[in-house]
C-alpha cells in the first residue's frame, strides 16, 4: 500500500519542532507545535472521517435510513480515530465490532429467556390493554394511535418485574464477564466500552418491549459499522501507513535522538554543570521511542508494502538499533549519575541554597524542598566529622586541578570520535528516511541512492579510524595527567602516598573511554548493517506478508501495549498476580530446603481460597464496581414510575458515562473524573455555539450545520490527537459531547422522536461513577505502584543473583548478555511506565506510608541500581578471567558478607513495598 513521502530528509531537518522554534524565537506547546506535513496529513485523514460521519446527519434519507443514532458513528470515530497504521486500525475497529456483535448476541438470547419467563395469556392481557389504553388517549389527545402506544411502551405500561430481574441478571453476567476480559488483557478495552453501550439497549427497553425485537441491537450497530468503514476508507485513500513505514520512521526519531547523547557528553566535557532535567528528558525519550517500536514489530509480517527493504530487512535493523541505543542510554547514565553526586556535594557545602536541582533531584515538587531540607540537616547532624573530612578530601585543591587537566584531555581525545558519531547518526537516519519515502511514485533519482551508500562507506572507515586513534591516544592522555600516581618503573605508588581519592579523575576518565567506545561498537554495527542492505537492495518491489503467528501472540498476550496507544497503568504485569507466583515459590523452595512442609488443606478450603482471591482481585474489584454502577443507574429505566422521565431525558447516556468513567485505581479515576468534566462542559459549550451558528433559532439547517462542524470537528479532531496523554479522556469527552448535542438537535427537529435531546444525563452518569468509585473504599494506585516497585525489587535480586553466578565465568557469554539486555530493558520499561501514575498521586487521598515524593525516590533509585548491575554484567563478559579475580579480591563482590548484606537488604526493601510498613524514625539510623 502506498506510504506517505515527504522531501527528503532535508526538508525534515527544516521541519523538526526545534528548528521551527528557533526560527520563529519562541516554543508553541507541545500539542499545537505540530504543524508539519506528517501531522498534518494525519489530521486531515482523521478530519475528513468524522465530519462526513457527522453530515450523514444533516442528509434526510440517510439520516430516516439509519434512525436517530446516525451520530453514533461520529461519535465512534473521536474515541477510536483513524490516525495510524491501517492493519492496527482494522484490529481495533474488528475489536470493537466484536464486542457490540457480541452484547447485541447476548441481548437476543437474555430477551428471549426475559418474555419466556412471563406467561404467553398475561401477556395477551397487557397488549389488550395497551391497546385500549391507547385508543382512548389517542381520542383525548389527537396523536395517533401508533404514537400513543409507543409513548405508553416507554413511559413503563408491559413492565413486569420478573421480565425485568431476569434481563438486570443476565446483563450483569455479561458486564462482569467483559470488565474481567478488559482487566485481564487491555487490549479488549474498546470491546468492553461498546458491548456494555449495546447491552443497555437491551438492558433499559428490553424489560418494556411488549415482543421479542431482534432488531434492537442494529439501532446502534449499525452507524458504529458505517463509522468504522469510513474510517477504513480514510486509512486507505488519504495518506495510508503501512507496518514497515512506521517501524522505520520511529527508527530513525530514534536514531535522530542519539545526537542529544553525544551532545550531552560534549557539554559535559566541556563544563561539568550540566542541566540534569535535560538528561533524563533525552533518557526518557530515547527508551520512550525504542518502547513504541516493540508493539510495531509484532505486524510486520503481516505487512503488505513496496519499497527496498522487506519486513526481515526492517526486523534485522532493531538488533543493532538497540544496541546504539543502550549504548547511549549507558553513557547517559555516567552523566547523570556524576551530576547528581554534584548536586548532592553542593548541597553538602551549603545545605541552605536549596537550588533547584537539588529539588529536582528526588522526584520532589518545590513544596516538598522544606522537609527534604529538614531531613538532609538531620542526617547531617548525625555524623558531622564524616561530613567536614570528606568535603575536604573530594575539595582539595590538587584534585580540582587534575580533574580539570583529565577534561581537557578528554576533550582532545573524544572530539573527533564524537563528530563521527554525529556525521554517523545523520548518515543512517537520511538512509532510512529516503528508503522510507517515495515507496510509490516519485521514486528518488539513483543518483541519491549511491550518494547516500558513498557517504556510509566513508563514515563507517571514518569511524573505524577515530575508534582505533581514541583507544589508543585516551590511556596514555589520562596516564600522562596522573603521571605523579606512578613511579619510576610505570607501577602505582602505595596506598598511603597516593590518598583516599588520588584515583578518582583516573578511574572517571577510564569510564568515559569505555562508555564512548561501547558507542562506538555499536554504532559501526548499525552502520555495517545499513551499508549492507544499502549494497544488495537496489530495487523496488512488492512484499508480501509473512506469518500470522506475531499478530496472534500480541492480540493474547495481555502485557503487549498496542502501537502508538497511550500507556496507562495497569498494563503491565499484575503486582497481585505476580506475588502470589513469588509466595508460592518462596514456600516450595522453603519445602525443598527442609524448613516447611507442604500445605495441608482440603480440596474444598482450595477451591474457596481461589474463588475469594479471584473475587477480591483488581480485576474482581473493578468488575464488581462496573456491575453495581450499571444497576445503580439502570434501576430508573425499570420502575413505572420514572421510566418515562429516564427515556425522555435519554438516560441511556448517563449509564454509558457512568460505565466508562469507572476505572481501576483512583488516582486514574481523579483525573480522568475532571478531565471529562472539563470535557464534556467544552463539548456542550462548542455544540451549542456551532448550532446556533449553523441553525440559529430554527430546526436546523443542513448547509448551515454542515459548514460550521467542519470547523468545529477540526479543533475537537486536533485536540484528540495531540493533546498530552493525560488530557486524552477529556479531549475524547468533548467529541463524544459535541456528537451528542448536534445529533440530538437535529434529530429533534427532523426525526419524531419522543423524548428530549437530554444534554445533562452525561454529567449524572460522571457523578454516579464517582460515587462508585469513591464508596466504600476507593482502589488506591499507590498500592499497585508499591506492589510494582516490589516486584522491581524482586527482578533486581534475580539479576544481582545472575551476575554473580556469571562472574569469573570463562564459558560463552553471549546468552548470558542477551538475558542481561532483556532484564534492564523490561526493568527501565516498567519503571518509566511508573513515572505518569506516581506524578498523579497527587490527586489521591489515601493513607498509604508512601507518599509520592518516597514512591518517586524508591523509583529513582530502581533505575540506578538497574543501571549498575546491567552495566557490571555486560563488562564481565569482556574483562579477562585474571582481572575479574582481581576486581574480586579487591572490591569483595563474591564475599559472603557482602552477598548477604545485599541480599537482605533488598529483601527488606521489597517486604516494605509489598505491606506498605516504612520503618519507623527510631530505626531508621539503624536501617
Amino acid at each position: 500500500m502506498p506510504e506517505e513521502t515527504s522531501a527528503g530528509s532535508a526538508g525534515v531537518a527544516a521541519n523538526s519542532p526545534d528548528t521551527r522554534s528557533r526560527r520563529r524565537g519562541f516554543t508553541l506547546p507541545g500539542w499545537l507545535d505540530h504543524f508539519n506535513k506528517h501531522d498534518l496529513k494525519i489530521v486531515f485523514r482523521c478530519w475528513v472521517a468524522v465530519w462526513v460521519a457527522t453530515i450523514l446527519m444533516f442528509i434526510g434519507p440517510a439520516l430516516h435510513s439509519i434512525g436517530i443514532a446516525t451520530f453514533f458513528g461520529s461519535l465512534l470515530l473521536y474515541i477510536v480515530p483513524p490516525a495510524g497504521i491501517l492493519f492496527v486500525y482494522l484490529l481495533g475497529a474488528l475489536s470493537l465490532l466484536f464486542g457490540m456483535c457480541l452484547a447485541w448476541a447476548w441481548g437476543l438470547i437474555m430477551m428471549k429467556a426475559a418474555l419466556a419467563a412471563r406467561p404467553g395469556w398475561q401477556t395477551q392481557e397487557k397488549l389488550l390493554a395497551l391497546e385500549k389504553a391507547a385508543g382512548a388517549q389517542a381520542q383525548q389527545t389527537g396523536h395517533s394511535p401508533s404514537w400513543v402506544t409507543q409513548e405508553l411502551i416507554h413511559n413503563g405500561f408491559m413492565l413486569d418485574a420478573r421480565v425485568t430481574v431476569i434481563f438486570f441478571v443476565l446483563s450483569c453476567l455479561f458486564v462482569y464477564f467483559m470488565a474481567r476480559l478488559r482487566a485481564a488483557n487491555p487490549k479488549f478495552t474498546l470491546a468492553e466500552m461498546f458491548g456494555n453501550i449495546v447491552l443497555d439497549l437491551f438492558l433499559l427497553f428490553g424489560p418494556g418491549l411488549p415482543s421479542w425485537t431482534g432488531s434492537l441491537g442494529k439501532l446502534l450497530v449499525e452507524p458504529g459499522a458505517i463509522g468504522i468503514a469510513l474510517g477504513f476508507i480514510c486509512c486507505l485513500l488519504f495518506f495510508p501507513q503501512s507496518t514497515s513505514y512506521a517501524v522505520l520512521a520511529q527508527m530513525e526519531k530514534l536514531i535522530r535522538m542519539g545526537e542529544g547523547a553525544f551532545q550531552c557528553t560534549r557539554d559535559r566535557l566541556a563544563s561539568e554543570k550540566t542541566d540534569l532535567d535535560r538528561m533524563e528528558g533525552v533518557k526518557a525519550k530515547a527508551i520512550g521511542a525504542y518502547r513504541a517500536l516493540h508493539p510495531m514489530m509484532k505486524f510486520l509480517p503481516l505487512d503488505v508494502s513496496r519499497g527496498r527493504w522487506s519486513a526481515d530487512d526492517v526486523k534485522g535493523l532493531l538488533e543493532p538499533v538497540r544496541g546504539v541505543m543502550m549504548a547511549q542510554v549507558a553513557l547517559l547514565d555516567f552523566h547523570i549519575a556524576r551530576r547528581r553526586a554534584e548536586i548532592k556535594l553542593e548541597a553538602l557545602k551549603s545545605p541552605s541554597d536549596g537550588s533547584q536541582d537539588e529539588g529536582r533531584l528526588d522526584g520532589m515538587n518545590p513544596e516538598d524542598e522544606k522537609e527534604q531540607d529538614t531531613s538532609r540537616k538531620g542526617i547531617a547532624r548525625c555524623r558531622p566529622r564524616e561530613n567536614v573530612d570528606m568535603m575536604h578530601a573530594l575539595t582539595a585543591p590538587e584534585l580540582g586541578a587534575i580533574r580539570s587537566r583529565v577534561l581537557e584531555a578528554l576533550r582532545d581525545t573524544t572530539d573527533e570520535i564524537l563528530q563521527v558519531f554525529s556525521e554517523a547518526v545523520t548518515v543512517v537516519a537520511d538512509s532510512i528516511h529516503v528508503v522510507n519515502t517515495r515507496r510509490w511514485f516519485g521514486e528518488y533519482p539513483e543518483d541519491r541512492y549511491k550518494e547516500l551508500l558513498s557517504r556510509c562507506e566513508k563514515t563507517v572507515d571514518r569511524l573505524r579510524r577515530a575508534r582505533q586513534t581514541f583507544i589508543t591516544d585516551t590511556p596514555d592522555r589520562l596516564i600522562e595527567c596522573h603521571q605523579d600516581l606512578f613511579n619510576a618503573s610505570g607501577q602505582l605508588k602505595s596506598p598511603e602516598l597516593l590518598g583516599p581519592h588520588a584515583l578518582q579523575s583516573l578511574v572517571r576518565g577510564i569510564v568515559i573511554e569505555e562508555r564512548i567506545f561501547s558507542s562506538a561498537i555499536a554504532m559501526e554495527s548499525l552502520l555495517e548493517k545499513v551499508l549492507h542492505l544499502s549494497q544488495t537492495r537496489t530495487k523496488h518491489r512488492l512484499w508480501f506478508p509473512i506469518g500470522f503467528r506475531y499478530a496472534i501472540s500480541w492480540v493474547t498476550d495481555g502485557r503487549e501495549g498496542a502501537p502508538m496507544a497511550n500507556s496507562s497503568i495497569g498494563t503491565g504485569d499484575d503486582p497481585d498476580a505476580v506475588e502470589e507466583l513469588t509466595k508460592e515459590a518462596y514456600r516450595q523452595l522453603r519445602i525443598s530446603r527442609g524448613y516447611g512442609s507442604a500445605r495441608r488443606q482440603g480440596r474444598v478450603s482450595r477451591i474457596v481460597r481461589g474463588i475469594w482471591g479471584w473475587l477480591t482481585n483488581t480485576g474482581g474489584m473493578y468488575a464488581l464496581r462496573m456491575v453495581i454502577v450499571t444497576i445503580a443507574t439502570a434501576i430508573p429505566a425499570v420502575l413505572p414510575s420514572t421510566a418515562g422521565f429516564f427515556y425522555r431525558e435519554r438516560g441511556i447516556w448517563g449509564v454509558i458515562t457512568a460505565q466508562i468513567g469507572v476505572l481501576t485505581y483512583m488516582a486514574d479515576f481523579a483525573f480522568s473524573f475532571l478531565g471529562r468534566l472539563i470535557g464534556t462542559v467544552i463539548g456542550g459549550v462548542i455544540g451549542m455555539v456551532a448550532w446556533y451558528i449553523g441553525s440559529g433559532h430554527g430546526p436546523g439547517n443542513p448547509y448551515g450545520m454542515a459548514a460550521i462542524t467542519a470547523v468545529a470537528t477540526l479543533i475537537l479532531i486536533w485536540g484528540r490527537l495531540f493533546l498530552p496523554p493525560p488530557f486524552v479522556s477529556g479531549a475524547i469527552m468533548a467529541g463524544v459531547t459535541f456528537s451528542l448535542v448536534i445529533g440530538f438537535s437535529y434529530d429533534d427537529g427532523h426525526i419524531q422522536t419522543y423524548g428530549l435531546p437530554g444534554r445533562v444525563t452525561v454529567l449524572l452518569g460522571l457523578v454516579a461513577a464517582f460515587v462508585v468509585q469513591v464508596f466504600p473504599r476507593p482502589p488506591s494506585a499507590s498500592r499497585h505502584i508499591r506492589k510494582t516497585l516490589a516486584n522491581t525489587i524482586r527482578t533486581l535480586s534475580d539479576h544481582y543473583a545472575l551476575l554473580l553466578s556469571h562472574w569469573d565465568c570463562a564459558s560463552d557469554r553471549s546468552a548470558v548478555d542477551v538475558v542481561a539486555v532483556q532484564i534492564s530493558l523490561s526493568v527501565v520499561e516498567s519503571l518509566l511506565a511508573l513515572q505518569g501514575p506516581i506524578g498523579l498521586l497527587k490527586l489521591e487521598l489515601s493513607l498509604d506510608a508512601f507518599d509520592r515524593r518516597t514512591l518517586g525516590q524508591v523509583q529513582r533509585l530502581c533505575q540506578d541500581i538497574n543501571q549498575a548491575l546491567g552495566h557490571l554484567l555486560t563488562l564481565s563478559g569482556t574483562l579477562p578471567i585474571s582481572f575479574q579475580t582481581r576486581l574480586v579480591q579487591t572490591t569483595g563482590i563474591l564475599d559472603d558478607l557482602t552477598i548477604g548484606n545485599v541480599m537482605a537488604v533488598l529483601g527488606v526493601i521489597e517486604q516494605a513495598l509489598k505491606t506498605g510498613m516504612r520503618c519507623r524514625s527510631g530505626c531508621r539510623r539503624r536501617c
